[in-house]
């Protein structure tokens, strides 16, 4: 609804980012169209082995490496005013100053090394409507009025498997068995450089125990054709009207020996399938198509200053809800946000989130009391009038504690406050 109804023009969002210990700290950010990367010095705390897990991973120095990569993150958020989309450099470095400020030094990167030619028509982004980003490297769009995925290769860590699924679709074109596939419609383009590719929208179900039979003709048919295919796990497969279909394009093979390809189908495709769809596998499965996933990108909101007012719609108070969130050393992960937001939705909606536990029970719906200064009262009368108003029990003295009540100081129902379990 938020996508709907907000215009994000000027927004600046932070699609994905990453740490590596001997890399740097790794931010992705989208405005209007533009993606710019922006690469910080990396965090290495001393006496840790980064080549142990056991040592990296575990949940004290983990949440240290978080706490430091947001640190940097909260610092682009000061920057959002300078920084530069659209000039034609994609990637930015941010370096410490003498004066223990942060400055950027841009440059201009290619990541997508295609294996092939282009082999189809290629599209400028900007001829893309984007109306979702899942991640770095999925995104869904409107082109030519039809909805279309997008995958991009905006990083490093990304870029090699763009270039191998155009490979992988072309194999799979010229064998006749792109029909099996959400078929490539364009490669992407910015500013001279190809940057992803375009697809029909991944929609369809997710496979179960009783496709077993239809998934096995259609691998058959694509291996007759030459075809590999290098993964067969359960959510590179997804059911449609039109038929079966397979993701993860980029491990396509061509085999012009069948023999061999038959020797490497016996591991690949035919052991693959067996465990997929033996007594063990648990359905449904979550596919790799970014229209099953939740998104990971969020609005980084601006910091209130004395030259810009402030002020507050609900759309802004989401997003600067979300973002507080998601930027908490506490919060991991999206699901924590989401049930967040549906607990603030129900607030709003003024939907009770309790449960049918009677230690939960239902607030008494009582009515506001209104409090109005008579035109004419002397000392020795009341200072107030009071409408709808409930008495209660006991006087009982103003606790600061209660502030966040919407009643006032002077009324105090004799009732303890329940509030609903934080899963709630």
């Amino acid at each position: 609804k938020l996508r709907r109804t907000t215009d994000f023009k000027n927004l600046t969002f932070r699609i994905g980012g990453y740490s590596e210990a001997g890399e740097g700290r790794f931010y992705h950010l989208w405005k209007n169209g533009e993606v710019l990367s922006i690469q910080a010095e990396p965090y290495c705390r001393p006496g840790i082995d980064y080549s142990k897990s056991s040592q990296c991973w575990s949940t004290r120095n983990f949440s240290s490496d978080r706490e430091a990569f947001l640190y940097l993150q909260e610092v682009l958020q000061t920057m959002l005013d300078s920084l530069q989309f659209g000039t034609g450099n994609n990637w930015a470095h941010l370096v410490r100053q003498k004066d223990n400020t942060y400055g950027l030094i841009y440059t201009r990167k290619e990541f997508v090394r295609l294996k092939c030619p282009v082999w189809t028509k290629k599209v400028n982004l900007d001829d893309i409507e984007v109306t979702r980003i899942v991640d770095c490297a999925l995104w869904e769009g409107i082109h030519e009025g039809m909805e279309v995925d997008l995958f991009m290769g905006v990083h490093p860590n990304w870029s090699h498997f763009v270039a191998a699924e155009s490979l992988g679709h072309k194999l799979m074109n010229e064998a006749g068995v792109s029909h099996y596939t959400f078929k490539l419609l364009a490669h992407v383009y910015k500013s001279g450089m190809v940057i992803g590719v375009m697809c029909e929208p991944i929609i369809g179900r997710r496979v179960c125990p009783t496709d077993r039979a239809a998934v096995f003709a259609a691998v058959a048919d694509i291996q007759r054709h030459g075809i590999l295919l290098g993964s067969l796990v359960p959510h590179d497969i997804l059911i449609t009207p039109e038929g079966v279909r397979f993701l993860n394009i980029s491990a396509v093979q061509f085999y012009k020996n069948h023999d061999q390809l038959a020797v490497e189908a016996e591991t690949s495709h035919w052991a693959e399938l067996v465990k997929t769809f033996g007594s063990g596998m648990i359905a449904p499965y979550t596919p790799l198509g970014s229209r099953a996933r939740d998104a990971l990108s969020y609005v980084i909101p601006r910091l209130p200053s004395p030259g810009r007012p402030v002020y507050t719609t609900p759309e802004l108070a989401v997003m600067r809800f979300v973002w507080s969130v998601m930027t908490s050393p506490g919060e991991y992960a999206r699901s924590d946000v989401l049930s967040l937001l549906k607990f603030r939705d129900q607030q709003q909606k003024g939907k009770s989130a309790s449960t049918d536990d009677p230690r939960h029970r239902r607030r008494a719906k009582i009515g506001r009391k209104v409090l109005i200064a008579p035109l004419d009262c002397s000392e020795s009368e009341d200072r107030f009038e009071t409408l709808d108003q409930i008495v209660p029990d006991a006087d009982e003295p103003y606790n600061p504690k209660w502030r966040s009540s919407p009643r006032t100081p002077y009324e105090r129902p004799n009732k303890k406050l329940i509030l609903p379990k934080d899963d709630e």
